[in-house]
């Protein structure tokens, strides 16, 4: 399978040109070949194919999937919980996968699965194992041919020209957002942090390539599209479309475009967890993804997408250089779940080099949609002609769907600052719904739903109430009622009714059900008191108006706990101290560990997970322990320790 960095090359003009097209070969192949012998897993035909020649001895690198998977929708609305689920899946499964195999492997979470260099014996012993769904072969990343130094420029001119076909100096002005509090994130070359224009604005950083501490950028493609996405106007002239955001950035391809195909599904797991802690939130509202493969329909990276829309995060990525022909469109750009960017230039045109739809999906994964679906790609297209931004220290021009997907995650920081639930698919959709057409009426396979537009989207999630002038006629489907919920992340509560906020849009009654009951009747209120049942519940809202109902009702999952936290007290001497640890579980809603209190029987009172104290006298003591769960059920516990003298 063929993968493509698409940047088709730099566009001799003026002081900013370069000759260069960049391919990569990829890590995963298409046909689900079944390998010889009594197989229980899917062998991929490059795999298959290295096995009829290799050596008994031979290490061949592979990706091992595993059949336990989690089911995502089960956490709906709770991110954190997703995360933990996942990683408990993985450490139950994987060990036992990993004995048929005597090498090092790397280990995923975000996707039940391994990489490892195995024998063909180990491979075949790994076929026949009932927990493995797949192996293929871990093929490297290559660029095609190197990329020659690039010279650049120590001013930006006239800056980025998309900016303004995509209105986004207009929202900058109109609105006051520029992504200011919103992080995005970057699977690409590097991040070179010296540019002016990127100073103070990445956040966290990780080379799958070196290994290397500190933020670098050995190629330059890298740096171009995190211009694109959040630069500023130290050049003279803006290339960013969020100048306010900050970056997530993961090196998963290296100076000559090579590197181990599992680097990029080491970078896609670590963007969904940065500082590798399950209880912060710090995933990114959107990851731009430059780079593509040849076949629409390869699986390989699909389950990893659905995990990020899973986790509220919108995967943008380049639809490919390999237009004009129809069906060109290659993957992951060309899954369902993908939001995908085709290229025009500074005349509103479609690039001839930007790939086109339609995708007939084959559904080789058994996820759906169902086999011959046509589906419309690319989704979006945007500026991705003769763009300037960031290289090293000063600025060129490259042209391809490279730099049309990284507005689109620019724009996405934008209605994300507007409204923190603009993300994942809602995100997606917004793009999509707001988008201008500019090929023919209505959605086609050459532009998708149209140009991407930057004040549409960002009106479109500050609601009427807030919209503000110059945007263009509504279409009518988008004056259907709405409603939507006030609150953004799931409710976990342990009242056994709650109150929930609802706003409404071309309506002002709304009618609601819980567990997919019966609808109510419509009232016209936006305060709706539901009963809930013990556990997990989903509520539903629908606007309702003139004899119209949402077709799409918004949803919010309610969790009612009414069971206090589990806590046990262990001790342990230290020296003439006793240290008292607190273990705290529980299983629906977790528990809030700042608000442990301890109450001993010699005075001391403190705060936290474990208290160092120093006991005199009886060998006996008494401790108290109280601590709350996020619904604010409360554990209160004595305990009798003894102590030993």
């Amino acid at each position: 399978m063929e993968w493509t960095l698409l940047t088709s090359g730099l566009t001799p003009r003026a002081r900013h040109g370069l000759p260069t097209a960049v391919a990569l070969l990829a890590c995963a192949t298409t046909a689900l070949t079944a390998f010889p012998g009594p197989a229980s897993a899917d062998v991929g035909t490059s795999l298959a194919e290295r096995l009829q020649t290799a050596g008994v001895d031979e290490r061949i690198p592979v990706l091992v999937t595993l059949n336990r998977q989690v089911d995502g929708e089960r956490f709906d609305g709770d991110p954190q919980a997703l995360i933990m689920a996942l990683q408990r899946t993985a450490d139950a499964t994987q060990p036992e996968v990993l004995e048929n195999v005597d090498a090092p492997a790397q280990r995923f979470w975000l996707v039940n699965a391994v990489a490892v260099r195995a024998t063909p014996g180990e491979i075949a012993t790994l076929n026949t194992d009932p927990a493995v769904a797949r192996v293929d072969e871990d093929t490297p990343v290559a660029i095609a041919a190197d990329t020659p130094d690039i010279d650049t420029f120590p001013n930006a001119q006239g800056g980025d020209w998309g900016l303004s076909a995509l209105r986004v100096p207009q929202v900058w002005r109109q609105t006051g957002m520029t992504g200011r509090g919103v992080v995005i994130g970057s699977i690409d070359t590097g991040v070179d942090t010296r540019h002016a224009d990127l100073t103070g604005k990445v956040v966290a950083w990780r080379d799958f390539v070196n290994d290397r501490p500190a933020p670098y950028d050995d190629n330059g493609h890298g740096t171009h599209t995190i211009g694109t996405m959040v630069g500023g106007s130290e050049g003279g002239a803006p290339i960013g479309v969020a100048p306010g955001a900050r970056v997530i950035v993961a090196k998963a391809i290296g100076a000559s475009g090579v590197g181990p195909g599992s680097s990029l599904m080491a970078a896609a797991e670590w963007m969904t967890d940065p500082d590798g802690d399950p209880e912060t939130a710090d995933q990114p509202v959107a990851i731009n993804n430059s780079w593509s493969a040849a076949r629409a329909n390869d699986p390989w990276f699909r389950s990893i997408i659905r995990r990020w829309v899973e986790l509220g995060i919108t995967p943008v990525f380049a639809s490919g250089n390999t237009g004009p022909d129809a069906g060109s469109v290659g993957s992951p750009a060309g899954y369902p779940e993908s939001l995908a960017v085709g290229a025009t230039d500074d005349t509103g045109a479609l690039a001839d080099f930007s790939s086109r739809g339609p995708i007939t999906w084959l559904d080789l994964d058994g996820l759906g949609p169902a086999r011959g679906t046509v589906i419309t790609k690319p989704d979006v297209v945007g500026p991705g002609v003769n763009i300037t931004s960031s290289v090293k220290t000063g600025y060129v021009s490259f042209t391809g769907t490279s730099m049309a997907s990284p507005h689109v995650a620019g724009i996405i920081a934008l209605m994300a600052q507007a409204n923190p639930e603009a993300r994942g698919e809602v995100a997606a959709r917004i793009i999509r719904e707001t988008a201008i057409d500019v090929g023919a009426p209505g959605t086609d396979q050459r532009t998708g739903h149209g140009r991407a537009d930057a004040l549409n989207a960002v009106r479109a999630v500050l609601g009427p109430s807030n919209a503000i002038g110059e945007a263009e006629a509504p279409d009518p489907a988008d004056t259907a009622p709405e409603a939507r919920f006030t609150r953004s992340s799931r409710v976990i509560t342990r009242r056994r009714y709650v109150r929930l906020r609802v706003n409404v849009y071309n309506s002002s009654a709304v009618r609601w059900r819980v567990n997919g009951t019966a609808w109510s009747e419509p009232r016209y209120s936006l305060s709706l008191r539901v009963k809930l049942r013990a556990g997990r519940n989903v509520v539903q809202v629908q606007a309702v108006g003139d004899g119209e109902v949402d077709n799409v009702p918004a949803r919010r999952v309610v969790v009612l706990d009414r069971t206090p936290p589990r806590v046990r007290v262990r001790a342990r001497r230290r020296g003439t101290s006793t240290v008292l640890v607190a273990q705290v579980s529980d299983r629906v809603s977790k528990p809030d560990l700042r608000s442990i209190r301890w109450t001993l029987d010699n005075g001391v009172r403190a705060r936290g997970r474990s208290v160092n104290t120093h006991f005199t006298g009886a060998t006996v003591r008494r401790v108290q322990v109280s601590v709350r769960d996020r619904a604010g059920n409360v554990a209160r516990v004595l305990r009798r320790i003894r102590v030993a003298r």
